[in-house]
């Protein structure tokens, strides 16, 4: 049996327990996130561009819009012409084709020529299906572009929050440890080890819910940058202050005007109604032109002659059961896409605000642990391991405090990192930063062009 402490031993066991929380616990209370060394070039705007030029759905579409422009000249051009070879005089009993050599050959050549116009109006159809195939792969674009940003800042936002749970996790370790030390000294309580034990538990597994959604913003963004994502990749991206938001009205007028999705849209109206005019065009004959050159004709006494033919289609026997219902079909499908127009209209002016709320929610959030909370808990904490310190407060008051503190660090962090993120989302749907689409002055949405984005004049589509 341990003999008892003197009061000189217990003294200074308890001021050693004590100094040792001091040390290990005080940190805690100016915990400060480090802030991310200077990197030369944006690094958002670094993976943006990696995944214009690398992700294998925008190089699809890049090739779906170079194979449309090639519809362009098809559609302009005449249909094919037809030759016809005739051997003439064979006899039916006894067939000869050396007779037909001698008596008769017949050669002859015939071009179909589209009503005036019919062309035009396919070329029109064909330039159509290249500006929908264009606005396409803008509107694919601006969402892999957003997409990136938003992974790489959920991205940080976990290192970030796994840094304040380190922090934390180390310093809930130290006063476990000086709770069994104080308790081996008999001057503790087994309810304060099982507690400070128990709060570094649920740190870990705190711990292993972030490093899970670390992995999968690491995922995200190695998928859409198709190739591996190194650390250095994201150096410089921070997650500072909200700097604030343009009015909500002049965000969704921009988005009337250079929202990717609201430009395909309305271009897959101008497919549909450039088909109508096509379809409607349908109904008017056709025309053929065509000669024949005829060599010993026997016929005409032997002699060789030419021949000239013209032809025209017959439409109007099939107005009732061909061209009338295809113009209705055309009809009812530029109705469907004007409605489909609408619809996405909405849906992104739906989406702006869904965005831009969360986003002004978090901007209010991240000022009020700034301005108040964090503060305050930080000075609680503070308080609270003086008090502790000096023996006026229970152990079990301190660790709340501890985690208090930790809890309002993660929060802000978490209203910082989803602001971004939600202003990634609103310049995805907008198709340009929100500082530019609040400008009175507004273009359709461009994204930097990839380096193989050049048609063969050397533009960009």
């Amino acid at each position: 049996m341990k003999a008892p402490l003197s009061g000189k031993e217990t003294m200074h066991r308890r001021r050693s327990f004590r100094s040792l929380l001091l040390v290990h616990l005080a940190a805690l209370a100016v915990l400060a996130i480090p802030a991310p060394s200077p990197h030369a070039a944006d690094p958002l705007e670094s993976l943006a561009l990696r995944a214009l030029r690398d992700n294998p759905g925008l190089k699809a579409q890049r090739a779906l819009v170079e194979a449309s422009r090639q519809g362009v000249p098809q559609a302009r051009a005449l249909p094919d012409p037809s030759a016809e070879l005739e051997l003439m005089n064979i006899a039916v009993r006894h067939p000869n084709l050396s007779d037909a050599l001698t008596t008769g050959i017949s050669l002859g050549v015939t071009q179909a020529l589209p009503f005036p116009g019919k062309r035009k109006l396919a070329a029109d159809v064909a330039e159509q299906d290249v500006d929908a195939a264009l606005a396409r792969l803008r509107a694919s674009e601006a969402t892999v572009a957003a997409d990136v940003r938003e992974a790489a800042y959920q991205y940080v936002l976990q290192e970030r929050l796994l840094d304040v749970n380190t922090a934390t996790q180390d310093a809930l370790k130290a006063a476990a440890a000086a709770a069994l030390a104080a308790y081996g000294a008999g001057r503790g309580n087994q309810a304060d080890v099982l507690l400070a034990q128990s709060m570094e538990t649920k740190t870990l597994a705190d711990r292993d819910l972030l490093l899970r959604l670390l992995a999968e913003a690491k995922a995200r963004m190695e998928d859409l940058l198709a190739g591996p994502v190194e650390p250095s990749d994201l150096a410089g991206i921070e997650l500072p202050q909200p700097p604030g938001l343009p009015p909500l009205e002049d965000l969704l007028r921009a988005g009337d005007v250079s929202s990717p999705q609201v430009i395909l849209s309305r271009t897959q109206v101008g497919v549909a109604t450039a088909k109508a005019a096509q379809v409607r065009a349908e109904g008017r004959p056709d025309f053929m032109v065509g000669a024949k050159y005829r060599h010993k004709d026997m016929t005409m006494g032997g002699g060789d002659f030419v021949t000239a033919s013209v032809g025209i289609t017959l439409p109007f026997f099939h107005r009732k059961d061909r061209y009338g219902p295809a113009f209705q079909e055309t009809l009812l499908r530029q109705q469907s896409s004007q409605s489909e127009a609408e619809a996405v209209r909405n849906d992104v002016r739906y989406r702006i605000t869904q965005a831009y709320q969360e986003a002004v929610h978090d901007e209010r959030l991240a000022a009020l642990y700034r301005d108040g909370l964090l503060p305050q808990a930080r000075q609680a904490y503070a308080s609270m391991l003086a008090s502790y310190t000096a023996g006026s407060a229970d152990f079990t008051s301190l660790l709340t405090a501890l985690t208090s503190l930790y809890n309002y660090q993660a929060d802000d962090l978490t209203a910082r990192g989803t602001f971004h993120a939600m202003v990634a989302q609103m310049e995805g749907l907008l198709g340009q930063p929100i500082s530019q689409a609040a400008t009175p002055h507004l273009h359709p949405a461009v994204l930097p062009p990839h380096p193989d984005s050049t048609d063969s004049n050397g533009g960009t589509p």
